[in-house]
């Protein structure tokens, strides 16, 4: 079975997947696939720095800073167009390659922008992961995330609503993480039995 799991931002889809993981689904977060093209693949490192020069690098390592990266993308449409063009491509290799590979196991794949880029046809099912505004804001800005820099990620996504209306189940995040413990692994049982 191939899942797709998506949500707003802050509402606990990491945690999700690591449930997944746990119950022994192979996963794939393409946040972190493109965390690692930005800090270790070499062309992407070039073409990023020959685009925006020195000020998106850590004065210590010369790694890509993907704050200073995040600030430049989600304030201008014309360079997060770019960035996407730069590392969408990759990454939707990467997920697909590894479903190829091993059609036989369950895949858990979590996508924040599955429905934006029309990537639902791809999987089985979508699962979306949502929470309360107040609760996912509150959430971020212990990352270190300001209200203004959550807001820019928003506007750049569907309504969280819209994705809820879409998605084949939905996991609230609201309460204790126990609750959403027991919501993801009542859904893994389930589908197992599918």
């Amino acid at each position: 079975m191939k899942v797709g799991l998506t949500g707003g931002i802050g509402c606990g889809k990491s945690t999700v997947v690591q449930l997944f993981k746990d119950a022994g689904w192979e996963t794939i977060e393409t946040d972190r696939v493109v965390a690692d093209l930005l800090e270790n693949d070499p062309d992407t490192h070039t073409r990023i720095v020959s685009r925006w020069g020195s000020q998106v690098l850590h004065a210590e390592t010369d790694l890509i800073d993907r704050r200073s990266v995040a600030r430049i993308v989600f304030s201008n449409d014309t360079e997060l167009k770019w960035l996407e063009d730069l590392v969408h491509p990759q990454v939707r290799q990467i997920w697909f390659s590894a479903l190829q590979r091993d059609t036989e196991a369950n895949w858990l794949v979590e996508i924040p922008l599955l429905y934006e880029k029309r990537l639902e046809s791809h999987f089985d099912l979508v699962v979306c992961v949502c929470s309360e505004a107040a609760l996912s804001v509150k959430r971020l800005n212990g990352r270190g995330l300001s209200s203004r820099d959550i807001e820019l990620r928003r506007c750049r996504q569907l309504p969280l609503e819209k994705k809820v209306h879409q998605a084949d189940y939905v996991l609230y995040n609201s309460g204790s993480l126990e609750f959403l413990k027991r919501q993801t692994l009542r859904l893994i049982q389930h589908l197992h039995m599918q």
